[in-house]
């Protein structure tokens, strides 16, 4: 096994021309301080992984030695992470406490990054995470209080994915409707023509709440349905879900030619990437954006920073 001595100002730029010279499978054997900076001894991660000549392969330990090169790999690289945090920490403390509390709450690196760079100068930590707290808020594009939009009335559609709890959504917000304008001033549409079950689902809804409900198998009926249904306060439509890449998931757009505003409904308990693909996909043309499952979220920064970024109420 053949390593090698990098010295470089800190660890980051330590780790960045060891992968360059190395590769990216390189392991970091160890550091120390270095009157330059920082000094690290590395080593491809194939001569590690090369056994002997001569010697008998044995796959089983091949493979375990592996894994736990892998493992210490992992390792090694997490606390010179931790080396450079410390190292930026001593320097700026306030900056780093709004990135890495950013980070912990699953906000991205871009959004991240651009609050710490305007982070104002001579705050402490806590007051930086005042202070971040505050923009967070101001940049919450909030639609307004729930009871606002019940006050309004209207036809609304909520769409989104399978499983987001469109369904579920809705019959909160008819119950609170109800109580507000009455049961007889609230009516419901059944619109997904895909899930088994779906309109029997509402009817127990209908049935607790005394709100009506309709049935529009297809959007034609939908179309004669709705004037039929405009004396009503409120009217919501449960539509079909389906994943952002499932081309009929455009058929909600439809709606909008029927005079229906849309509600996306989003999971907050999802991986990042699939909120974006659902804000990116569903949120396009809704007047509003639905969180839920909120108390699933691993981290619900994740959601926030997508709401920030489309600026979807």
């Amino acid at each position: 096994m053949s390593a090698q001595v990098f010295v470089a100002a800190n660890a980051r730029e330590g780790l960045a021309r060891i992968r360059r010279e190395l590769g990216d499978d390189a392991v970091v054997l160890a550091t120390r301080p270095h009157p330059q900076g920082v000094e690290l001894l590395a080593s491809a991660y194939g001569d590690l992984a090369a056994q002997p000549a001569g010697e008998a392969p044995d796959a089983a330990g091949g493979s375990r030695i592996l894994n736990e090169l892998a493992r210490l790999r992992g390792l090694l690289q997490n606390q010179l992470a931790g080396f450079a945090w410390g190292s930026a920490r001593r320097r700026d403390p306030a900056r780093v406490a709004v990135m890495q509390t950013l980070f912990a709450a699953g906000f991205g690196s871009t959004l991240a990054r651009t609050l710490a760079a305007r982070l104002p100068r001579g705050l402490d930590t806590d007051a930086a995470l005042r202070w971040l707290r505050q923009v967070l808020i101001r940049n919450l594009p909030l639609q307004g209080r729930e009871a606002d939009l019940l006050a309004r009335g209207g036809c609304y559609a909520l769409v989104g994915s399978t499983g987001s709890g469109k369904t579920t959504t809705l019959a909160k917000l008819a119950a609170r409707a109800a109580d507000a304008h009455g049961a007889a001033k609230v009516a419901l549409v059944a619109a997904d023509a895909y899930r088994i079950g779906a309109a029997e689902q509402l009817t127990v809804y209908a049935d607790l709440l005394g709100v009506s409900l309709h049935v529009a198998e297809d959007q034609a009926r939908l179309a004669r349905l709705l004037p039929e249904l405009a004396a009503n306060k409120l009217v919501l439509v449960d539509t079909a879900g389906f994943s952002p890449s499932d081309p009929r998931s455009r058929e909600g757009r439809a709606l909008d030619a029927l005079g229906v505003r849309r509600l996306a409904v989003i999971s907050a308990g999802q991986q990042g990437a699939a909120i974006e693909q659902a804000m990116t996909h569903f949120g396009q043309g809704a007047v509003a954006c639905i969180l839920t499952k909120l108390d699933e979220a691993p981290q619900p920064g994740a959601a926030l920073d997508s709401l920030i970024r489309h600026r979807l109420p």
